[in-house]
């Protein structure tokens, strides 16, 4: 965190509310769901396939495509959502990692389930550090927007009081619930709002070969989404804090005290001209 400027005081120290990273946890808990409940109906559930088409090796085949599936489809749909392209990549990446372990012998059919399972557990433990790692400071002459991941890096923004063009609350459902919400500070600049796009697809694709399973033809999923709106990367932005009416009234506070400051220094300016003036006639 950067140093207080001379005469600055911290007014408040706040990070994002437990729940305002729901989408995140709901996202990595479906496939923990979804892992746990395949794995434990795995033979079940090959039985079923096998009896359906009456060839096992057809039957694995469709069980791999059915994981692709389940791995690309969420991480597509959550990648237009956060348009963030990344989940959709990661995804397919671990189901073309898995179908290449099997392939090789590295790993047994059922433990993709137990791959997926794990990669939800450590993306809900990483949700909650990541979270942990924001720290909003609102101080009397500025705010300090931040997300600080140690020797991992970290991303800062600070916006004077004078600079703030305008001030946002955002708040849905389960914010007025619970009382959170996300304040954004716009800037002349544009630092706030902007356009983005994401465009993700995926191909799932399996075929039969002399050594087992291998790749082939399969399914492709893609879409795309654009947005212009008040909005900002969530280290750039006070996102999901708690109460936060009192935080927006607060920075809106300072805000207002900075105007009224500038108009009287103005005045001042002027009388000083004036006054100046005057003396250069006489």
């Amino acid at each position: 965190m950067r140093k207080l400027l001379q005469d600055e005081k911290i007014l408040e120290v706040v990070s994002p509310h437990p729940v305002s990273f729901w989408p995140y946890y709901v996202f990595f808990l479906y496939y923990i769901i979804v892992g746990g409940y395949m794995y434990a109906k795995y033979d079940e559930f090959l039985q079923s396939l096998m009896n359906t088409v009456g060839i096992e090796l057809l039957a694995e085949i469709l069980l791999v495509a059915a994981w692709w599936l389940i791995l690309a489809i969420p991480a597509i749909i959550f990648s237009l959502l956060q348009i963030s392209s990344k989940w959709a990549i990661f995804y397919v990446l671990i189901a073309v990692i898995g179908t290449y372990a099997l392939k090789k012998q590295m790993i047994a059919l059922g433990h993709i389930w137990l791959i997926t399972m794990g990669v939800g557990v450590l993306g809900f433990i990483l949700t909650e550090s990541y979270r942990r790692a924001h720290k909003y400071i609102v101080t009397n002459k500025r705010i300090i927007m931040g997300k600080y991941m140690g020797i991992f890096g970290a991303h800062e923004r600070e916006i004077l009081y004078s600079k703030i063009e305008d001030l946002i609350l955002q708040q849905g459902f389960l914010g007025k619930l619970l009382n959170y919400g996300t304040i954004i500070p716009t800037a002349a600049s544009g630092l706030g709002t902007g356009v983005d796009a994401s465009r993700v697809s995926a191909g799932a694709g399996v075929g039969a070969g002399k050594g087992g399973i291998g790749a082939g033809a399969g399914i492709t999923v893609g879409g795309e989404r654009g947005v212009v709106a008040p909005r900002g990367r969530s280290w750039f932005i006070l996102y999901g804090v708690p109460d936060p009416q009192r935080i927006y009234d607060l920075i809106f506070s300072q805000m207002h005290e900075r105007e009224a400051a500038q108009y009287l220094q103005k005045q001042v300016e002027l009388l000083e001209e004036l006054v100046s003036k005057k003396k250069e006639e006489k």
